[in-house]
């Protein structure tokens, strides 16, 4: 993964890594800033991973030794409607958008998280 190293690359790097044209990679760019994934220096034009996201990369990759039981994983997909909200236990959950939103959601010892996605 280009981005896991915690420099700071082109975007048109990042668009050669990925195959695609530099100005698909540029608008990809804006919404990972947007959401907070990514670290994009306007001035140079270059883009690292935000800190937070390469510490989930890193524990991602860690393996449980021998001697710790593999924790369970509980894992879930929720649709969230357009303009509506959903609680699930004691957690509100709000679709701001006017787009249905797919919530995946894997949960287990060490790690939550949550993707979210858009349905078209």
């Amino acid at each position: 993964m280009l981005l896991n190293d915690n420099q700071w690359h082109s975007i048109n790097q990042v668009a050669e890594t990925l195959e695609i044209p530099p100005e698909k990679a540029q608008k990809i760019v804006e919404i990972l800033t947007e959401a907070d994934m990514i670290q994009h220096n306007s001035a140079t034009n270059q883009v690292k991973l935000n800190q937070n996201w390469k510490t989930l990369i890193i524990n991602q990759r860690e393996t449980p030794s021998e001697q710790e039981p593999t924790p369970a994983t509980a894992i879930a997909t929720i649709i969230i409607p357009p303009q509506k909200t959903l609680t699930i236990q004691q957690t509100r959950i709000t679709n701001l958008t006017d787009t249905s939103l797919e919530l995946e959601i894997r949960i287990n010892k060490k790690l939550n998280e949550i993707a979210i996605n858009k349905i078209n």
